[in-house]
């Protein structure tokens, strides 16, 4: 019996109902069609359609969340204490699927703060709070258009964003997106769902009834915009007084000549009263026999649906400029006294509004947010209503009865008979209940509207829609973890990829240097050779062949390491590889022929260094031998060249125990903050790195005071040879001192930076910074008087021409400009490597928002000024060596005239100790550096400003888990980007003081 009485509640009134509505302008009533499904619930409208519709008073104190909308949250534009006016703008919409929020009352901000709002998570908001001022109710309405058919309808669609009007029949989709549809897609019929089934619920049809011309024109506005054939008001046949009052205007409509006719069909269409036609898809099957796709919108087969509150919204927004702040509300229930309609502001407290229809004194049992298949329950009265909050039903105990258990499905199939959607109710709550969410999403879940209906039917009281809530849930959560994964993958790979092409390069730019270097030693070799047997002096050859050896020597030193190098990569890529356990047989053996063919690469390259090294030595000894005077030249040049070797071989060395000072130093400094970590052993590790720094300090002191003892030496044994370059030693030390003076004003900038973060955030030991800018501008000071005098004493000595030798033996010096030459076009090379590496650097920094800008601009200007300086140099001493011709010095020998500075020029320090630069040579380059610096700063500055607001975009856009780290990058984005424009001032200064 009880299966039978079920059955009589799902079937359906009539299986092909053709309700005869009253069709205003058509000779036939339009067909109605039905849809699978649905049940008859008990109504309980009465209780609330016989009151009229009254405004509610106004609140004391309204509570706005920033989400009432579906989309991405609005972004607070006010702060607390501001005084705000009613409909004054106070969160703007960010992105397209948003809307903003306006003031609903005439009062102060008083704080914007997470709170509770009415959800069915029961999770908090952002809230703003406002305080009312008095009974002042003052407006700061839009521009009305009541002459609304003379803009352009991009104007109607900004109004409807800017006034914030949502959906409120759902999950409040926002209506300018809405209206924009028919860019996408092509729409022949406007639906107004009217139907409003859920039982206790009279919000729409109170609207209806008490501003049906206010219907018909905001009808009229979004049939402007969408452009249908047809507009249909759907409703169902028991609301009576709602159907009389829409045809009645839409015949006063007709009837007005002063305005255009209307430019669509436009009718009302009564349907049968059937749980849920309200739905959208249900009411579209029903007025149009059209059936919505899976996961599909309206829009895809041509119609658009609207909720009266919505079209009511819209009219205000447009024709009085009036933002979407207050909607009408349903207060219903047994346990009310006078249950009846309000329209209510925004943000009003829920117990206020329940206080206005008399709670009985038996109290509330429950108290549900909408209705009561579809509404979810609220655990306090005191949250605010929303933009979506169309009803609020208060129920008696009485009324309530206590929840039913749970009993096993009985496989009745009453479920699949009363759902709307045409799903297997049954399916989907095993699949649900056993987690198997996968083959639940083939049975299309997601198409289920949470109606409610197979709940209602079910004999075993099993609370199906619960469990396919809990179905979507877990769905939603693994797809949003899926995305995350892919993600997060997709830059794995990215950056594998990039890095295995880097590597690629740098191993092809290797290889071509190596056999650049083979082939340039053979041609050496063969030119040795050739000299050797047409050669009569054995001191000229002896000295024009000094040069080769050293240079393969260190071709063959470069080789090996190459190899070595690569010879580590691959046996660490093979032990990797063999402990994961997941290569392949095949990809293990390609590893292996990876590690054979590195170990002989490395071979090949140790014996080609040991034969290029014996070779060397036999060059050496020969000479030696048959010089007799020049012997001590001969012997104080290698001697030179030792030391010079060692003193650079103990610098490297002691900047790399430098280096690992400070990694000690900083890793103690993490373990100490961190508290994790062995601190023993790291403090043990700093003390040894020190230890090693301080050695290394020594050495380097010792070969420099061994090295300028040695000098004065070297120096007297040359008056019967050929004249030592002296020269070398001059441009080493200005290197020297030009990088300690880079160093030490980077140091400074450094300083001044951490100082003045420390005194803005008042975080940090800012007596110990200001001690550490003080050192640092000393060391500044220092660099650069060392700089000043090294440069100072090697310009009287520039000039100086070579001294002949006193046994009248032929001074090797054409050798001399050839090595410069070289010497400069390898600076050039290298100073034009080091400007694309800090243009990258700079470029890369700038996109991503992360890194110093500062210190990267300062780094690039400083490669751009020694780039411009080695071209020059480069450049005259080509020319110079080109124009000093040859003259005549005994028979057979050629020695080259020492080039003279021209007048007026100025000494500049450089390898080549001959070359010098003009006065006006050396603005023009300040000028030129000056422009490439404001070019770059420049576009620096448009890259910092793009990375903030590409910052700022993923910013808002990111969830509870990622907004920390975003708002971090946010902050290190405006940081540079200050930087940047900082910079791009003073060059612009300096721009305008020349």
């Amino acid at each position: 019996m009880v299966l039978s009485l079920l059955k009589s509640m799902v079937t359906s009134r009539s299986a092909t109902s053709t309700a005869a509505p009253r069709a205003t302008g058509s000779d036939s009533a339009p067909r109605v069609f039905d849809f699978h499904g649905g049940i008859h619930p008990p109504e309980h409208k009465a209780l609330s359609n016989r009151a009229p519709l009254v405004a509610a008073p106004l609140p004391h104190e309204v509570v706005l969340p920033l989400s009432q909308h579906i989309g991405a949250p609005a972004q607070p534009l006010v702060e607390i204490g501001q005084r705000v006016k009613t409909g004054e703008l106070i969160a703007r919409a960010q992105g397209m699927i948003s809307a903003p929020v306006h003031a609903s009352i005439t009062g102060v901000v008083t704080a914007i703060e997470p709170r509770q709002i009415p959800h069915v998570s029961g999770l908090e908001d952002l809230c703003i709070v406002i305080e009312r001022d008095g009974e002042i109710d003052k407006w700061a309405r839009l521009e009305a258009w009541r002459d609304w058919r003379q803009q352009e309808a991009q104007d109607l669609i900004q109004r409807l964003q800017d006034a914030g009007v949502v959906g409120q029949g759902g999950a409040g989709f926002p209506s300018a997106v809405k209206a924009r549809v028919r860019e996408r897609h092509a729409i022949d019929t406007l639906i107004l769902n009217a139907a409003e089934c859920e039982p206790y619920i009279t919000a729409d049809d109170l609207t209806m009834r008490t501003h049906p011309e206010a219907l018909i024109e905001g009808l009229e506005i979004l049939a402007s915009l969408i452009g249908p054939e047809c507009i249909l008001i759907g409703i169902e046949d028991n609301k009576p007084e709602a159907v009389i009052a829409l045809e009645q205007a839409i015949r006063a409509r007709r009837a007005d000549k002063r305005l255009p006719p209307l430019d669509s069909r436009l009718e009302v269409v009564v349907v049968p009263t059937k749980y849920p036609s309200g739905g959208e898809k249900q009411l579209i099957k029903l007025l149009t026999d059209r059936e919505v796709p899976s996961r599909g919108l309206p829009a895809d087969v041509g119609v658009v649906v609207h909720n009266p509150g919505t079209v009511r919204a819209v009219q205000r927004a447009v024709c009085f400029g009036e933002p979407m702040i207050s909607r009408v509300v349903t207060l219903t229930g047994e346990a009310l006294q006078h249950p009846h309609n309000v329209e209510a502001r925004l943000g009003t407290a829920i117990g206020d509004l329940l206080r206005l229809a008399a709670p009985s004194a038996s109290g509330i049992a429950r108290l549900v947010m909408g209705g009561p298949m579809m509404g979810f329950t609220l655990e306090s009265d005191a949250l605010p209503i929303i933009k979506t909050t169309n009803c609020l039903l208060a129920s008696s105990p009485e009324a309530v009865p206590a929840p039913a258990v749970e009993q096993p499905c009985i496989r009745c199939g009453m479920c699949e008979q009363a759902c709307p959607a045409e799903l297997l109710p049954q399916q989907l709550y095993w699949f649900s209940k056993s987690r198997e969410f996968d083959k639940a999403e083939l049975y299309n879940l997601a198409d289920c509207i949470e109606c409610g209906a197979c709940s209602y039917v079910c004999p075993s009281q099993i609370p199906l829609v619960q469990y396919y809530r809990f179905a979507k849930g877990e769905i939603r959560t693994a797809q949003h973890e899926a995305r995350k994964s892919e993600r997060a993958r997709h830059r794995f790979e990215f950056k594998q990829a990039r890095m295995a092409r880097e590597e690629a390069e740098k191993e092809a730019k290797r290889q071509q240097r190596a056999q650049a270097a083979q082939k340039a030693a053979a041609a050496r070799a063969d030119a040795s050779a050739t000299a050797d047997t047409t050669s009569t002096s054995a001191s000229t050859a002896t000295t024009a062949a000094q040069p080769a050896p050293a240079t393969d020597i260190k071709a063959f030193k470069t080789a090996r390491a190459a190899a070595n190098i690569a010879l580590k990569k691959a046996e660490k890529a093979l032990k990797a590889a063999q402990d994961s356990g997941e290569s392949s047989a095949s990809d293990l053996a390609a590893l292996e022929a990876n590690v054979t063919a590195a170990k002989a690469k490395l071979a090949s390259a140790e014996s080609a260094l040991k034969a290029a090294s014996e070779a060397s030595e036999s060059a050496a000894a020969a000479p030696a031998s048959a010089a007799t005077g020049a012997s001590a030249p001969a012997a104080a040049a290698p001697a030179a060249a030792a030391s010079a070797g060692d003193l650079k071989a103990l610098k490297t060395a002691r900047a790399a125990a430098n280096i690992a000072v400070k990694k000690a130093e900083k890793a103690l400094k993490t373990a100490q903050d961190s508290g994790e970590g062995d601190i023993a052993a790291l403090e043990a590790s700093v003390t040894d790195a020190r230890a090693r720094l301080a050695k290394a300090e020594a050495d380097l002191k010792a070969a420099s005071e061994t090295s300028e003892s040695a000098a004065p030496a070297a120096a007297s044994t040359s008056t019967t040879g050929a004249a030592a370059p002296a020269a070398a030693a001059p441009a080493a030390d200005l290197k020297a001192l030009k990088t300690a003076r880079a160093a030490a004003n980077i140091a400074v900038k450094k300083a001044e930076k951490a100082l003045k973060t420390a005194q803005d955030s008042g975080e940090g030991d800012i007596a110990a910074l200001e001690a550490s800018v003080t050192d640092a501008r000393a060391r500044l000071a220092k660099a650069e008087a060392d700089l000043k005098a090294a440069s100072d004493a090697s310009e009287p000595a520039a000039p100086a021409p070579a001294s002949t030798s006193s046994t009248g033996a032929a001074v090797p010096a054409a050798t001399a400009p050839a090595a410069d030459l070289k010497a400069l076009k390898t600076a050039r090379a290298a100073a034009n490597i080091a400007v694309k590496k800090a243009e990258k650097a700079l470029a890369r920094a700038s996109e991503s928002g992360e890194g110093d800008i500062e210190d990267l601009q300062t780094l690039l200007a400083t490669a751009q000024e020694n780039l411009r300086a080695a071209e020059v140099r480069l450049t005259s001493a080509q020319a110079e060596g080109t124009g000093a011709p040859p003259a005549a010095k005994g028979a057979g020998e050629l020695i080259p005239e020492a080039p003279k500075a021209a007048a007026g020029s100025v000494g500049r320090g450089s390898m080549a100790s001959n070359v010098t630069l003009s006065q006006a040579e050396i603005e023009a380059s300040r000028a030129e550096n000056l422009a490439k610096r404001h070019k770059q700063v420049t576009i620096a500055v448009k890259a910092a400003e793009a990375a903030h607001r590409k910052a700022e975009a993923a910013l808002s856009e990111a969830d509870d888990e990622s907004r920390q780290r975003l708002a971090t990058k946010v902050d290190r984005t405006r940081r540079n980007l200050e930087h940047a424009r900082e910079s791009l001032a003073e060059v612009q200064a300096l721009v305008d003081a020349q």
